[in-house]
Order: structure tokens, then sequence, then C-alpha cells
């Protein structure tokens, strides 16, 4: 082999080593932020008879935290309706019920309840958060 042969087949040795190790040094991914926080909350209900019509007085609780509402939307079934409440700043316990100020007509079906709120208590004070929870209701 001659000297030339040589060098080309040197220089082309070091050129694709330079590629392929320059390209294997690939930084990694940064971190993806945690997922924020959402506290638990259950809904329940109870029936209530207004004159021969029934009625629906439901009560919404975080069994996870101390919290403040901002706005609780619900939403009657198939989207019948909605209704808005705002909480304003009003603290609610972990564990304890919240109701809300007038009763629901009773129709069968799912109904949803889009809670907005900041936490109050454990490692996530002042976390603000937007949760759903649903029921389904019998009957009508």
């Amino acid at each position: 082999m001659n000297l030339k042969s040589l060098l080309k087949v040197l220089g082309i040795m070091l050129l694709s080593m330079t590629f392929i190790y320059g390209s294997c040094n690939k930084k990694d991914d940064p971190t993806p932020p945690p997922a924020a926080y959402v506290p638990t909350f259950s809904a329940t209900y109870f029936s209530v008879d207004m004159g021969g019509v029934d009625y629906l007085d439901f009560y919404i609780t975080c069994v996870s935290d101390d919290w403040e509402m901002i706005k609780v939307i619900v939403t009657y079934p198939g989207g019948a309706g909605k209704d808005t409440f705002t909480g304003g700043g009003a603290i609610q316990l972990q564990g304890e019920p919240f109701t809300f100020p007038n009763y629901f007509l009773k129709l069968g079906g799912n109904w949803n309840f889009s809670i907005t709120g900041n936490i109050k208590s454990g490692a996530h004070v002042g976390e603000s958060f937007a949760v759903n929870t649903s029921i389904s209701v019998s009957g009508k």
C-alpha cells in the first residue's frame, strides 16, 4: 500500500470517528416539571320532597385538604344547564361538607362539579387547583 492510500484511509477513519463520537454527545432531555397537585373531592346528595316535587341537596367534601373556594360550576345531566357559585374567599375544612344555597330539581343522570380553589393546609398550602368530580343520580 502506498503512502497516499494510507493517508486517505487514515483521513476517512478520523473523519468517521469525529462524526460518530460527536453525535453521541447528546444531552438528556430536561426533567419535566412535577404534575400539579389535585386534592380529592367527593360528592353526595339527599333527595328533598317539596310539595310533591323532588329536589336534590348536594354536598361537596374535600377529603384531603382545607381549601378556599373560588368557584364551583354545577353542570346538570346531559348538559341541560349549569349554575356557577362563587366562594367569596370562604375557607372549607377538610372532611367538612359544603352545601349549595339552593336545591336542584331532581334529574336522573350524571351531575358534574368543576371546582376551582386554593389549598389552605398541608404540604401544598397556597397552590391553586381545578378539579372535577361527579355523581350519578337515579330517578326522574
